[in-house]
């Protein structure tokens, strides 16, 4: 499972591990579809809106852990195709 990034070892525990169905990988490309589909490009959004908001009932991605948001974020923070800022307990990510 690791070998496929379906897994991942917690640094501060050996024995605990994130075990995905989908990778971050795979839910950065469903934030980014609906952020095409939605037409949110160049909209900031906080990460409340984009895991509980009214706009994405409907999608994989509602209701998502925020600790795999924010891995998912970075997915996409790495390839340029969003910012993240603001404080850790008020975050709002732009999408490019």
């Amino acid at each position: 499972m690791k070998k496929d990034g379906r897994a991942e070892q917690l640094p501060a525990s050996p024995d605990v591990f994130w075990v995905y169905w989908r990778t971050p990988d795979e839910w950065a490309a469903a934030i980014e579809a609906w952020i095409d589909e939605t037409a949110q490009k160049g909209v900031v959004l906080t990460l409340y809106e984009l895991t509980e908001g009214e706009g994405t009932r409907g999608t994989d991605f509602h209701g998502l852990d925020s600790d795999l948001l924010q891995k998912a974020l970075q997915v996409l923070v790495k390839r340029g195709k969003a910012q993240i800022f603001g404080q850790e307990d008020s975050q709002g990510v732009k999408f490019f």
